[in-house]
């Protein structure tokens, strides 16, 4: 069936010339489009049932994008938020008419190179999101020789790894600023009795350097800043950190007791704060934790008891989808960064004495 409408006409409509129609329902040129006016473009054929003679041949102007997603060590990627992160991706992409992929990618060193090669040839995605396993620049480089729509999650703000590589779009998440916010409400004669309290991981680690340099920005004395960690680094699931956490408490609490401020993460928090209270400790008063946790809608809000670093998933979802969308209309690199928050606890008639 012939179009009823032309595009000079809905170019009559939309303000523009039949060449700006043509480009806007083109996915290869949309791009040189302004959102908005693309948008409405769209609109305005869509009601119509106009498509331009590009679209016809493609067999529709709104194309299906596929959006891969590598991931490493999925056991590691897909707990502790990530499954959430993921859940909160899909419904964001596809209500958009796009495809999440999942691929999983040998990270090793010595079979990075070869299964990245091997994951090319099953299919081109448009958009390629990359954990930071795949930061070497060979990698990368192969990857782009097949699109140019690259991002690399980064876990810290942007500090870009790779400098030379401008054709590179990058996704950042910055918790500094909730670092210090958290470290400004603890008092000075508390400073050298502060401890961080959780599982012995790389995650970890990097948590503690974080704090120590932030303490230090600020003039912080804290001390040795002692650490008291559980497990041998093995993952540990977030259905069992609890548990595993309030075992270790039975044996180590003498260890911990002479402390009033403490760093933890998620579920190990809980089971500390369930422990002090348990022994007759009274939140705010004789103790305060500090944790690093995560919120969405798809989750419970989070203990009132504890003082909150996190972040906020449902907005990186959309904020990295975002990103996304407009990459597959514009390939310009782009580097964008979703910073952490602070919620200071909520002891209310708990705080009792000075």
């Amino acid at each position: 069936m012939k179009n009823t409408v032309t595009a000079v006409q809905i170019a009559r409509m939309a303000g523009v010339s039949p060449a700006t129609v043509s480009r806007a329902l083109n996915p290869e040129q949309a791009w040189r489009i302004s959102r908005e006016k693309r948008q409405e473009i769209r609109l305005l054929a869509e009601s119509c049932g106009f498509k331009s003679r590009s679209a016809r041949k493609a067999g529709s102007y709104l194309k299906t994008y596929r959006v891969a997603f590598l991931l490493g060590r999925m056991q590691h990627d897909l707990v502790s938020g990530g499954n959430v992160f993921v859940h909160k991706m899909c419904d964001i992409l596809q209500s958009n008419g796009y495809i999440l992929e999942l691929i999983r990618v040998d990270f090793s060193p010595e079979n990075l190179v070869a299964n990245v090669r091997n994951m090319l040839k099953s299919g081109e995605a448009d958009v390629y999101v990359i954990g930071g396993g795949l930061m070497r620049g060979q990698s990368l480089e192969l990857l782009h020789k097949l699109s140019p729509r690259l991002i690399l999650l980064l876990n810290s703000s942007m500090q870009l790894p790779f400098p030379d590589f401008h054709w590179l779009s990058y996704f950042g998440r910055d918790a500094q600023d909730s670092y210090r916010q958290a470290l400004m409400t603890i008092p000075e004669k508390y400073w050298k009795k502060t401890v961080y309290f959780g599982n012995n991981n790389n995650s970890t680690r990097v948590k503690i350097a974080d704090i120590k340099k932030n303490a230090a920005a600020l003039g912080m004395d804290l001390g040795e800043f002692p650490v008291c960690l559980f497990g041998d680094g093995s993952l540990i699931y977030p259905d069992d950190a609890y548990r595993v956490a309030h075992l270790f408490l039975q044996d180590h609490f003498e260890e911990l007791e002479k402390f009033h401020n403490f760093f933890c993460s998620g579920r190990s928090a809980m089971a500390l704060y369930d422990e002090l209270v348990r022994r007759g400790r009274t939140p705010g008063k004789d103790f305060s934790i500090y944790s690093m946790g995560t919120t969405s809608q798809l989750v419970p809000p989070l203990h009132k008891g504890v003082n909150w670093l996190y972040r906020n998933l449902d907005r990186e979802a959309e904020m990295l989808c975002e990103q996304i969308l407009q990459l597959t209309e514009d390939p310009t690199p782009q580097h964008r960064c979703c910073k952490w928050n602070f919620i200071p606890a909520d002891y209310g008639e708990l705080v009792t004495g000075d």
